[in-house]
């Protein structure tokens, strides 16, 4: 599948039982969902996925970054999402949703709140309403 773009619902699959990423398009947003642990050996697949996005060239509106069903969100997530706003800049927004209290924590702690494009729910964030 490399090189394809991202079809509506596709499961981009994970080496780790512990992650999963899942492009879904709404109306003009690009969401990536994520489940499970982002780590040292899983964070870097956020960028796989928003890289498999970005490559089909069929955005029209924002990445989504949905983070609400993340469990464990490491140091290692962060430097994800940094790199995942260094790819689309030019290209397209990066919203983050940040919506569970590992993610919320790590993001606050760093600071990075006012980094990013940060949202509490997936709704808020296909509305662009803080």
């Amino acid at each position: 599948m490399a090189g394809e773009p991202a079809a509506r619902g596709q499961f981009i699959p994970s080496a780790e039982p512990n992650l999963s990423v899942t492009a879904v398009r709404h109306g003009a947003a690009q969401v990536l969902q994520v489940r499970g642990e982002v780590d040292a050996t899983s964070a870097w697949r956020i960028d796989g996925a928003v890289m498999g996005v970005l490559r089909a060239g069929i955005i029209l509106g924002p990445v989504i970054v949905d983070l609400s069903d993340v469990t464990l969100f490491s140091a290692a997530g962060i430097t994800a999402l940094m790199t995942a706003r260094k790819l689309c800049d030019g290209l397209a927004d990066l919203c983050v949703v940040a919506a569970s209290s590992p993610v919320t924590r790590l993001l606050e702690a760093t600071g990075l709140s006012g980094e990013l494009t940060i949202y509490p729910t997936l709704d808020r964030a296909l509305t662009g309403s803080a």
